[in-house]
């Protein structure tokens, strides 16, 4: 699995479900299950291009923070902000910003997610 795999099972077992949960309590959700495995699949791929990664410098981890969090942007955006509420946030926050600081980033004492997120 890899070295990351905590946050594997963050996304399994709190993004996810809360994002199943969110739809299935709200009516007129623009969101689709197809969406949520969709930002499941753009989480995943996050932490495989971080453990693809030999020797990271800060830069090579904030490349790959950059790359996931526009992807997240662009398919939030495309529900028209129905994909990606508070408490998924919050969630999905720590998976990227846990994975980074495990991967090797040294200056993370703020949000790393914030110069580019949208959601």
């Amino acid at each position: 699995m890899g070295r990351l795999t905590e946050y594997r099972e963050m996304i399994a077992e709190e993004v996810v479900p809360a994002m199943l949960e969110f739809l299935e309590d709200e009516e007129e959700a623009s969101a689709t299950r197809a969406d949520v495995r969709k930002c499941e699949r753009i989480l995943k791929e996050y932490l495989k291009a971080l453990e693809r990664l030999k020797h990271p410098s800060d830069s090579d981890i904030l490349e790959q923070v950059k790359a996931c969090v526009l992807a997240l942007n662009e398919l939030n955006e495309s529900t028209g902000g129905a994909l990606i509420e508070t408490g998924e946030r919050e969630a999905i926050w720590e998976v990227i910003q846990g994975a980074a600081v495990e991967s090797g980033l040294q200056n993370a004492e703020e949000d790393i997610t914030e110069q580019w997120r949208e959601w």
